[in-house]
């Protein structure tokens, strides 16, 4: 009777080795680019001045839909638990013949009073990356580039939070530009 179930706990392990762990629903892992980090050198030719103007968004690498103010991004489970954003972001006055951008995202949760003052914020996510390659920066409308795919790795995502999501970028050029969104209840809120 005890190799019996031995032998039944022993199929049981076997089973779940061969047929792996459950994926924890719901699983939507997302698509993404993977682009290397360091920091973008200044191309002393390069006499464009002015800020970047960004718009931040999402997207999978292949298109860009951006953020309305106060629309949340898409949550994505991966299959280990932990939870990310696949965002990018739109460069309407890119600098062509000048490739390669600096990217940061940043994640933060907002400490905000009744009266709506919001007074810190603690960071709950953040990835830098740099991109090089031609075929990451998609034509856009007017002139513009899309560049997008980046996984933002979030922690204490709590959609009953007031958030925001930051995005930081700088071209070969010098120029540098940010553009965010404030998500959540409002500080008013109850």
């Amino acid at each position: 009777m005890k190799q019996s179930r031995r032998n039944a706990g022993v199929a049981l392990v076997l089973a779940g080795l061969v047929t792996g762990c459950p994926e924890p629903e719901p699983y939507n892992g997302g698509t993404y680019v993977y682009d290397g980090y360091g920091t973008i050198e200044r191309d002393p030719d390069c006499k464009l001045t002015g800020p970047l103007e960004l718009t931040l968004g999402e997207g999978d690498g292949t298109s860009f839909t951006p953020l309305a103010p106060g629309q949340e991004p898409v949550l994505y489970h991966g299959p280990q638990g932990g939870t990310h954003l696949i965002l990018g972001v739109s460069v309407a006055n890119p600098a062509a013949g000048f490739p390669g951008m600096q990217i940061k995202f940043e994640a933060e949760r907002l400490r905000c009073f009744s009266d709506g003052e919001c007074t810190a914020a603690d960071p709950i996510g953040s990835d830098e990356m740099l991109v090089s390659r031609p075929d990451r920066f998609l034509p856009g409308e007017g002139g513009s580039v899309n560049v997008s795919g980046f996984l933002v790795v979030v922690w204490n995502w709590n959609l009953g939070e007031r958030r925001r999501l930051q995005v930081e970028a700088m071209d070969p050029c010098g120029r540098t530009g940010t553009a965010s969104v404030e998500l959540g209840l409002p500080a008013s809120a109850p």
